[in-house]
């Protein structure tokens, strides 16, 4: 196949196990030259969801990675959803991107949407839903469409407000076991990545009351320690996008700009990286102890390596896993699924991150582990059970319910 880097596409076998993935479909097409996968990992408890993610960078491995990371996403928002992601290996700004999402959408028809629904990811946006729905023929493919279509568009800020709503209780409860020392009042919090999530976790918090000091993304940072104008700064990019195509932080006329690697040598209170993955990383990670982060809230998809991670902890920092926290985006798609509204989906985010947030909070605090293992935990009990039940073990699967439901009554009973 000519054009094509088989060298990036590499074996993703090598990381399955117990859990999947069940499917992975690479696909190209000879006409427009878009390249594009597909992972499947866990179809148990519903469909496999996940968003569609249109960048230079991406690979088999890290759609894969991701199709995970939703696969205990799903399981621990309590959303009859299993764990897929879709990825398409260009620039959207290059390249015909209507012809491209089209492609894709028909290589994949055969999937959709009994085994895969998809949704917005990094650059991606509602138009683009729109394409791949009516591509399919079945406004049922993918959710985050307009809502001319029946949709819930992403563009409301769905995902950051749910960031916003897990940050705040987490200082709250972490105060309140004695476990942070963070006066939400004089907490100053620097946002790494300012598109779609970050913007509105950027916008929910600074409404809470929260001083939003740093943001940045591929072009610049802003900081002012004071903390920034967030509703002005978003004015003045949805002005600009009525002038250019994609207006950064560098086109802005405000003063205080820095190189776009300079947030995370910001001295801040909360960490939230917003943008791609891996960006805390063994480099990176070093300037975030330097700067006294207290803690990380997850609001990108993997955004931070193992390693870096580890070595979070070990300096005492609390990390917020992102299939945690991020997962008010998903929880609004299942609201558009079953043909909800916009006021449901975010009564419904405020509840379910409410409620997992505490869960899991309560829990890492009484065992000593840290939030990702105690989230993946009870993720991967919801799967198992689903898988129990889809093999008709009823007996083994009822037990599990069992135990279950025991544990949600203990944690319940903390009064947090």
């Amino acid at each position: 196949m000519p054009g094509l880097n088989f060298r990036s596409y590499v074996d993703v076998w090598s990381l399955a196990d117990e859990w999947g993935p069940e499917k992975v479909i690479q696909v190209y097409d000879p006409h427009t030259k878009m390249q594009g996968v597909l992972v499947i990992d866990n179809t148990a408890m519903g469909p496999g969801k996940g968003g569609i993610r249109f960048q230079p960078t991406v690979t088999p491995q890290e759609i894969f990675l991701l199709a995970r990371t939703m696969t205990w996403k799903c399981a621990l928002a309590g959303l009859p959803f299993g764990g897929a992601k879709g990825g398409i290996k260009g620039d959207p700004l290059e390249v015909d991107r209507v012809a491209w999402i089209r492609a894709f959408a028909k290589a994949i028809k055969p999937y959709v949407p009994l085994q895969y629904i998809g949704a917005t990811d990094m650059g991606t946006t509602e138009m683009d839903m729109a394409v791949f729905a009516h591509e399919i023929g079945d406004m049922r493919a993918c959710t985050g469409k307009p809502t001319e279509l029946g949709g819930i568009p992403h563009e409301l800020g769905t995902t950051g407000y749910g960031v916003a709503i897990a940050t705040d209780l987490s200082i709250k409860i972490l105060n309140k076991l004695n476990l942070l020392n963070i006066d939400a009042k004089d907490a100053k919090i620097a946002i790494q990545g300012f598109g779609n999530v970050g913007s509105f976790t950027a916008k929910f918090l600074d409404e809470m009351g929260y001083k939003v000091v740093a943001i940045s993304d591929a072009s610049a940072c802003v900081y002012d320690p004071n903390g920034l104008d967030v509703p002005k700064i978003m004015d003045e990019l949805r002005l600009l996008r009525t002038k250019m195509k994609a207006p950064m932080l560098k086109d802005l006329k405000i003063p205080n700009k820095e190189p776009r690697e300079k947030i995370f040598e910001k001295e801040v209170d909360i960490f939230i990286p917003a943008a791609t993955s891996y960006t805390i990383n063994e480099q990176t990670v070093h300037n975030l102890i330097s700067s006294k982060v207290k803690m990380v809230v997850e609001a990108a998809n993997i955004p931070t390596t193992k390693e870096a991670e580890s070595i979070l902890q070990q300096n005492g920092i609390w990390v917020m896993p992102d299939f945690l926290v991020n997962a008010g985006g998903l929880i609004g798609s299942y609201v558009e699924y079953i043909g909800g509204t916009e006021v449901q989906a975010f009564e419904l985010i405020k509840y379910k991150i409410t409620t997992n947030v505490k869960r899991v909070l309560i829990e890492s605090a009484h065992s000593n582990r840290s939030p990702r293992s105690v989230a993946e935990e009870v993720a991967k009990r919801r799967v198992k059970k689903a898988m129990l039940l889809r093999d008709g073990a009823i007996d083994v699967a009822r037990e599990a319910y069992a135990r279950e439901e025991l544990e949600e009554y203990a944690w319940r009973m903390e009064g947090l």
